[in-house]
This record gives C-alpha cells, structure tokens and sequence, in this order.
C-alpha cells in the first residue's frame, strides 16, 4: 500500500493502492483529464467528465471505479499555504472542501496538454528541485482555487464577512506592508489601529482564520525564505530587516518554525536536489 506524503502530483495509476482507494488525511483534488473517472465516496457513487476538477474533503474515504489512464491527483495538507494565509480561508472555510461529498467543476481554465506540459511533466522523475516543484504546485493550486472563486464567487473575499471585522483585518494588513519591519507584539499593531488586541484577533480570525500573532510570524517567515532562497544578503542583514535586535534571536525564531537555521535553509535551497518521486512517495 502507498501512502502519500504532504503534497504533491500523479497520476491515479502511481498512487491507488490494491482495492484502488486513496490513503490521504488532507486535502485532495482530483483532474479527470481527457477521461470519464467513476469514483465511490462515502458509498455514493459520483461520474466525473472529462475536464473536471473534483475537490475531495479530509477524512473522506475515495474509492476509484474502473481504469484511468490521464487522471491526475493533487494532494496536500494546509500546511502548504503556511506563508499564503490569504488562502487558508477559502480552503478551510470556503466553497471548495465544505461539502464530505466533494464538489465538482468544470475545467475551462486551462487545456489538459497545458497543465501537462507547465505543471506535471516538470514535477516528475526528479527533474525539478524540490523546492521549486513545492511552489509550482501552490502556484497551480492557487490559480485553480482563484480561478473557480471567480465562477462561483465573484465577490471572492466578500462572502460571509463582516463589514466591520474586514476593515480592521485590511487596515491591520496595509499597517504591515507600510512598516519596514516586523513588531511581534500584537499591542504594537492594536495600539496603532485604536483598538484592542482581542479586537485585533477577532477580525484576523475572521477574515483569515488565525490569530494576528500567527499572521505576522507567516508574513516574517514568508520574507525570510524570500531573502535567504534568492539573495546573498548577510543573515545579520536579514534579521535587522525583520525587526530583530540580534541574529541570535532571528536563529532562534527561524529555527523553531521551519526546524531549521537560516543558514540550513540556505545551503539546502541552493544545493539540495533529490529524487521528487521518492520523496513524494514511500511504499509500506
């Protein structure tokens, strides 16, 4: 049996196991591709056209029905949008995974031949950095995500917010763009907002599903790897810009969210390439 990994892009044939079900506790979406896919979920059965994607809740047991040959399986854990919480959202709460049945949308964003070319084939056989694989499948997620949003929300991020929590989440997200450097006190932001920090959390929490504290550590993080994956900037440097009176202290923080110092990530995103398949895949 395989057991699939955080994240990642196969084919149905690479990845069902004997009695042709999907051993996965995130995430998942399925691509039918140019065939019709019969699946089972939850003892109903569900008949996919070709050209759908069909978005498949956690925990929701998917048993496949007959042979597919182009279908495709993207799967991964929340995990994945840790730096892109604008996301986490919608895919918590939103249109996408709320149904255990799963939901299914007609592919007229892209052609099989495109996803093929830009997204799959790139991704196999160890071809790619690891890293780089990593973010090209959160770029096609997030386009695929977006681009239904679109057909089924237009209004994207208005839905099911209130008018007032949404003000102080974007003034909140304008105040961190604005600063040069990151405060990790949550009295910092909630003083500058006129408000108070249980205030501050409420309307986070609302409109991007965790507290402000959280938000500001991925935000931190997010500019972080930036700076270590694609510039030679001294890590002293670094941590001066994120607001970090020592590095010592910017070690520590990086150390504790990413298990790993930042001259670890460093050295690993520049040097480390190993085989995608396998480290997607482990067969028990």
């Amino acid at each position: 049996m395989k057991t699939l990994r955080d994240w990642g892009l196969s084919t149905l044939t690479d990845i069902q196991d004997e009695d042709k079900m999907i051993n996965f506790s995130g995430y998942s979406i399925l691509y039918s591709a140019t065939e019709n896919v019969h699946l089972l979920i939850f003892d109903n059965e569900v008949h996919l056209p070709p050209e759908t994607f069909y978005f498949i809740p956690p925990k929701s047991p998917v048993q496949y029905l007959g042979e597919t040959k182009s279908a495709l399986l993207i799967w991964f854990k929340v995990d994945l949008f840790v730096d892109r919480l604008e996301f986490l959202q919608h895919i918590k709460r939103g249109i996408f995974f709320r149904d255990p049945l799963g939901m299914a949308v007609e592919n007229n964003f892209m052609s099989y031949t495109s996803i093929m070319k830009y997204y799959y084939l790139p991704t196999q056989e160890g071809l790619m950095n690891i890293i780089f694989a990593k973010n090209l499948l959160v770029n096609f997620l997030e386009f695929i995500l977006i681009r239904t949003l679109m057909v089924h929300d237009p209004k994207l991020y208005e839905y099911r917010k209130d008018s007032y929590e949404k003000e102080i989440a974007n003034e909140f997200v304008y105040l961190l763009q604005k600063e040069t450097t990151f405060s990790f006190t949550m009295e910092h932001y909630a003083s500058q907002l006129n408000i108070t920090k249980r205030t501050l959390d409420n309307a986070v929490q609302t409109m991007y599903g965790c507290t402000a504290k959280r938000f500001i550590t991925a935000k931190a993080l997010e500019k972080a790897k930036k700076l270590l994956r694609g510039t030679e900037t001294p890590i002293k440097t670094i941590s001066q810009e994120l607001g970090f009176s020592e590095e010592s202290n910017f070690s520590n923080f990086f150390r504790k969210h990413t298990n790993s110092s930042p001259s670890e990530f460093r050295d690993h995103a520049i040097s480390q390439i190993p085989n995608l398949r396998s480290a997607r895949l482990s067969s028990n």
